[in-house]
């Protein structure tokens, strides 16, 4: 099979996918519709406030003790693992509102709920991760 054929389909697929969803009674529901939008605007902030207002340090030390060594947070892409976390569950979470959305309009709501909390949470994380120093 040829790269470009597999490739035609794939853009076919998604354009297809991508109307089917527009059309979707799930998209034209301004609850639905604004909870994704806002769990999606919180996890872009958390990625762009971890690139551009805070860095990570290379290993922060949280406490110090004579008697150990010290706990430490980690390697510095943790706080873009967590940010990656929270995109993770609001991307599955929508996808499944999505899904469940003709079923339990109140499992959908749930669901895109959640993954505002998720992406709040991953804000917050991220980024005392990536101020500690």
């Amino acid at each position: 099979m040829k790269p470009k054929a597999s490739l035609d389909r794939l853009l076919k697929f998604s354009r297809s996918t991508y109307n089917q969803v527009r059309r979707s009674r799930f998209a034209s529901d301004k609850l639905s519709s604004g909870l994704v939008a806002g769990a999606l605007v919180i996890s872009a902030l958390t990625f762009l406030s971890l690139l551009f207002g805070v860095h990570p340090a290379p290993q922060g030390v949280v406490r110090f003790s004579s008697l150990d060594i010290g706990y430490t947070l980690g390697a510095w892409y943790y706080p873009y693992l967590v940010a990656s976390f929270g995109l993770g569950v609001v991307m599955i979470n929508s996808i499944l509102a999505y899904n469940s959305y003709g079923r339990s309009r109140l499992a959908s709501f749930f669901l895109l709920a959640g993954s505002v909390v998720v992406a709040i949470f991953s804000l917050i994380i991220a980024n005392a991760l990536g101020a500690a120093k």
